[in-house]
């Protein structure tokens, strides 16, 4: 009996000590910084600088979009962020300076706009004299950067300029850009919708401007998705996609990288088919780019998905951004070394982890007392 006991007391000391080495692990995981994990060395910044483009606003007047969280997550800070940027820019393609505030502004005017705010003070703007530059471009935005780099780069990766001599082009991240159209821009031309803008936004509202027909998918239904078969009127061919897409669309020795999300807004089905992934406002197929690290929340395999306001604020989309414009990592690295620091999933995980071991505790001690 002395045994049996003794083999009893084994086992329960066994399994709590097997719950706690196991808890303690899940919690150290839970709170381990992921900069630990990162096998890249921090880039050397300090003669670059950032430049964010933002996207289309819908707003009247226009304002430009809120980037406050990619600046938090990615600004020079001595404690929390010792190796970001010291020097980020946000162009204001809305600005009232030089008449930029006009919806009538085409995605060409605004790239040689952006080319101004690089060349002159107008925008309070400085570099480091033959340094380097990043760019954001966010939904439209990046659309933008890629026309400024269609028109203005000479050479691998250079900007020749008066004030600041030459700027080396290191890094293009293109966030939720439509590079082959948006499907809402051409519903938008349906008429019964058009009857409504017009009623509220008067007869030159923003569908109307040269910025977002030039986001359109082209030869597209308007009457999509419900009476495409009864009715039907094209929108025309987007002849600014046809000719931005028809050369090299990733030029130089550039760093270029998309990121799409997957996570539908409930009116999505209204607008895509059901088969068709997309972040509630771009289709995921429209964004990616030949010859760029093209990167979808799908690839890390957790059940994680971005829609695209999630592109602009969520904050563990911000800290992504670190790791590949700070370290120069790349989806592989989250792949191969498990770096992953996504706060919702983890914290999913942990339940599921916690209630296991629960439950493994509450499992009967089957004692081998000898039968009678």
């Amino acid at each position: 009996m002395k045994c049996e006991k003794y083999f009893l007391d084994t086992q329960n000391i066994f399994c709590q000590n097997l719950t706690l080495n196991a808890l303690h692990l899940s919690n150290q995981s839970e709170i381990t910084n992921s900069y630990q994990f990162r096998k890249h060395e921090a880039e050397d910044l300090t003669k670059r600088t950032l430049i964010i483009v933002p996207g289309y606003s819908v707003s009247n007047p226009p304002r430009i979009g809120d980037h406050r969280h990619y600046i938090q997550a990615l600004q020079y800070h001595p404690t929390r962020n010792p190796k970001g940027y010291k020097k980020i820019c946000v162009f204001d393609l809305y600005s009232k300076k030089d008449g930029r505030c006009n919806f009538q502004h085409d995605i060409t005017t605004l790239a040689v706009e952006l080319m101004k705010s690089i060349e002159t003070s107008r925008d309070n703007w400085s570099f480091c004299e033959n340094g380097e530059i990043d760019f954001i471009g966010a939904s439209m935005g990046g659309l933008i950067v890629r026309k400024f780099i269609q028109d203005f780069m000479v050479g691998e990766n250079q900007i020749s300029t008066i004030s600041w001599g030459t700027l080396r082009i290191k890094n293009i991240v293109l966030i939720a850009t439509p590079n082959y159209g948006c499907k809402i821009v051409d519903l938008l031309q349906n008429p019964v919708i058009q009857l409504f803008l017009r009623i509220f936004y008067g007869k030159n509202n923003f569908s109307q401007s040269q910025q977002v027909q030039q986001i359109s998918v082209g030869r597209i239904n308007v009457w999509e998705p419900l009476f495409r078969k009864l009715i039907t009127k094209h929108t025309p061919i987007n002849v600014f996609l046809k000719r931005l897409n028809s050369v090299i669309q990733t030029p130089g020795n550039i760093r270029w990288v998309t990121i799409r999300g997957t996570k539908r807004k409930w009116f999505t089905r209204l607008l895509y088919n059901k088969n068709v992934m997309t972040d509630g406002v771009v289709a995921a197929a429209s964004v990616p780019l030949k010859g760029a690290e093209n990167i979808s929340d799908k690839d890390f395999g957790i059940g994680l998905s971005w829609n695209h306001r999630d592109l602009y604020k969520n904050e563990d989309f911000c800290n992504f951004l670190v790791d590949l414009l700070l370290f120069n990592m790349q989806i592989t690295d989250y792949l191969e070394n498990n770096h992953l620091n996504f706060t919702h999933k983890i914290s999913k995980n942990k339940r599921f982890r916690m209630n296991t071991l629960k439950g493994i505790l509450k499992l009967p001690i089957h004692s081998y007392e000898k039968s009678s």
